[in-house]
């Protein structure tokens, strides 16, 4: 029976670890590695907190809206109480005028009738904070999605390219299985078993440099994830040559009404606008209603009953001179929004820049791709006249290599031609303002 278990146990466990091991190796796709990534980036989550603050103030500045009620107590003992005595008729009586115990309670309101609008403006303020906290949200989402792309791109480069050192190597080492036959039989030398041999050392060299830079972009992708660094990434996309057409102009287009960078400069310009406004009622005037209610004690004639009072008052305050700040509080807002303007003209060229930069690349890619599958054909047409030439002894083992690695070098130059394509593609998707994923 326990023996039983035990087996049960065992198989329970073992169907865990090939489930956990099948979702290890599960692919994931760009879209799924970058919404990994927004879902657990450190610098997405600061901003959404700069957002929660922007409420908080908008909150804040909308409490002036609403009356300030405040209340207070004390307490006071008096040690010296002036008092004197008034004869009346018969009688003598002794007249205090304080008490040696001494109970205040006051409840206040205070609230602002009118204020120029300073109040309104102040909400609106922070309101155009607000938005500035979500621009930056957007702009921080935007960079680690763009950040995934040459770590998801590049590990499927590095595979492939792996997968074509390891075609070598394997050719390489049959040709010196065969070459070591043929020497054991007294048809050829030992040194082009030996050739054959060191460069496939060669190329398996190359390959641990290729594997480690796979392994340092999948911990580059776990740090930006929040994942463990141990974690798998089984990348899962097209990896392909895909030539491009498109237009200049249609893309500045695009990228005037799609980059977040031009709606946080409308944004500032507006939080700029408001400051400005903010600013001109600073030698305006302000109407408050202040209203008391107290119960304290030392009214005559018994001066020690607590008594009941209240007091109201319209205040109107007008500034006539504040040191020409208000003049100078409104030059600098309207600095500032020419400065605004300015940045969105220089902001305007960068990305026409940008993007003329990006088409530029991609074409020059795409001319050098004709060369590169050129080269290819050339060389695999090389290898298999040198192979033949090869197995009949009419060429040495050096040009056979040399051969081999025309071939080999072409494939690498056409893996990273295409990795320079699809990250020139992409980037010019980023230049225009596209989302990876919404």
């Amino acid at each position: 029976m326990k023996s039983r278990i035990h087996r049960a146990f065992a198989f329970a466990a073992a169907c865990l670890a090939f489930s956990g091991a099948s979702r290890a190796q599960e692919k994931m796709t760009l879209e799924q590695a970058v919404d990994l990534a927004l879902k657990n980036s450190q610098a997405i989550e600061m901003a959404a907190e700069s957002v929660t603050g922007a409420e908080a103030r908008v909150a804040e500045s909308r409490s002036l809206y609403y009356p300030q009620i405040n209340f207070t107590g004390s307490y006071a003992r008096i040690s010296l109480v002036s008092k004197f005595k008034f004869p009346l008729g018969d009688k003598v009586y002794d007249i205090s005028f304080g008490v040696p115990n001494n109970y205040n309670f006051k409840a206040g309101v205070v609230e602002q009738i009118f204020n120029w609008g300073r109040t309104q403006k102040a909400v609106e303020m922070n309101r155009r904070a607000q938005d500035l906290a979500r621009d930056s949200v957007i702009l921080t989402r935007q960079a680690v999605a763009y950040q995934v792309v040459p770590i998801f791109y590049g590990v499927i480069f590095f595979r492939q390219a792996v997968q074509v050192l390891d075609d070598n190597i394997a050719l390489y080492e049959k040709r010196a299985a065969i070459m070591k036959e043929r020497y054991e039989a007294g048809l050829a030398s030992s040194f082009d078993a030996s050739s054959l041999l060191v460069q496939a050392s060669i190329l398996k060299a190359q390959k641990l440099d290729f594997e480690n830079n796979i392994h340092k972009l999948v911990m580059g992708f776990n740090s930006l994830a929040g994942r463990s660094a141990d974690s798998p990434l089984e990348p899962a996309g097209e990896f392909a040559f895909a030539p491009v057409s498109a237009d200049k102009a249609d893309l500045v287009k695009a990228a005037l009404g799609m980059r977040p960078e031009f709606d946080q400069l409308i944004h500032q310009a507006q939080a700029a606008q408001v400051a400005v406004d903010l600013a001109r009622t600073g030698n305006k005037p302000t109407v408050a209603l202040n209203a008391n209610y107290e119960l304290r004690n030392g009214f005559m004639p018994n001066m020690n009953r607590i008594r009941g009072n209240w007091t109201a008052a319209l205040a109107v305050t007008y500034p006539v001179f504040n040191g020409f700040r208000e003049s100078a509080q409104v030059a600098e807002g309207e600095s500032t929004l020419r400065t605004i303007d300015l940045r969105r003209k220089d902001l305007e060229r960068s990305v026409d820049l940008e993007i003329e930069t990006n088409l530029a690349d991609i074409r020059t890619i795409e001319r050098k791709m004709e060369i590169e599958t050129l080269k290819i054909r050339q060389a695999e047409d090389a290898l298999r006249i040198a192979e033949e030439r090869y197995q009949n002894g009419l060429l040495s083992a050096t040009d056979f290599i040399e051969s081999q690695n025309a071939l080999e070098t072409a494939r690498l130059n056409r893996l990273q031609l295409i990795y320079s394509h699809i990250l020139g593609v992409q980037g010019l998707k980023r230049a225009v303002g596209k989302r990876i994923v919404d």
